[in-house]
């Protein structure tokens, strides 16, 4: 969840160079002109339809990247010379991976648009996104890297359930978002962080109280465990970036009073 400037190679330098090939001047026009669509719509998936290429053709397209993707300008989108804080898809510390915004199942004509290649974690990649790419109902989408410059900024948090001991909890987008950026947020960090998520989390919560314990002592105050935890959230989003998992779960923490009085409870039960 990161705002990035476009990739190097973005617009339509790849597919004039592989036009040039023999073979494939014949597909130049519609690809030409969904490239076009994509970078007028800005890879929103409500405003823009496949191609429509089938056969022969959508093989050849969807198997661009597969030559491509190892090597090159497209590799070097995958890990750029200064490392991304988290990914910038999920704001995990997972590993390096290319996802296709719109899949290459349903547009092969921009398996190597590099608008269309963001970078994310392999979680992202494989286990929780899927082939999914748009929610039900306008507007959720996932957040575009490349050109929802408002995720440049905190997107979201953890939102707990009365139950703290059963430790139930989701993700949800910041009450000071837009309406329409809020539905976009809930679908993205809905649909992205999934169960390895909720076992950082859950990891995260059981050593809490001991961490907290020998910082703010055995008797805590609100005033002092929340300094505290602000502490932490500043130095979270240092290292990791403003919507990395941590800064997720910390913000969710103070905004809940509820949250950071079960906390102060939990320190002054521990033994010693």
């Amino acid at each position: 969840m990161k705002y990035l400037p476009l990739p190097p190679g973005a617009g339509d330098g790849v597919i004039m160079r592989q036009c040039r090939k023999p073979g494939w001047a014949l597909r130049q026009a519609r690809w030409l002109a969904s490239a076009a669509t994509y970078q007028r719509f800005h890879g929103n998936p409500w405003r823009i339809l496949p191609a429509g290429f089938t056969g022969a053709d959508a093989d050849a397209l969807f198997g661009l990247y597969d030559s491509r993707g190892g090597s090159g300008p497209i590799a070097r989108i995958r890990r750029p010379a200064i490392p991304y804080q988290s990914c910038p898809m999920c704001g995990s510390l997972g590993g390096r991976s290319l996802d296709h915004a719109l899949p290459r199942s349903r547009f092969p004509e921009f398996s190597i648009l590099h608008e269309n290649l963001v970078p994310a974690c392999t979680m992202c990649n494989t286990d929780e996104k899927g082939g999914t790419y748009r929610g039900i109902r306008r507007p959720e989408r996932f957040i575009h890297p490349y050109y929802d410059r408002w995720a440049s900024r905190a997107l979201w948090r953890i939102e707990f359930g009365p139950d703290l001991d059963a430790l139930q909890f989701k993700a949800v987008s910041l009450p000071t978002l837009s309406r329409l950026r809020r539905h976009i947020v809930d679908f993205h960090v809905q649909t992205l962080l999934g169960k390895e998520w909720r076992d950082s989390v859950r990891r995260e919560w059981g050593p809490l109280p001991a961490n907290l314990r020998r910082r703010v002592g055995a008797a805590p105050s609100v005033d002092e465990m929340r300094a505290e935890l602000e502490i932490r959230l500043n130095d979270a989003i240092a290292c990791y970036g403003d919507n990395c998992w941590d800064a997720g779960f910390l913000r969710g923490v103070l905004a809940d009073p509820a949250v950071v009085a079960k906390l102060i409870l939990r320190v002054q039960a521990l033994p010693g």
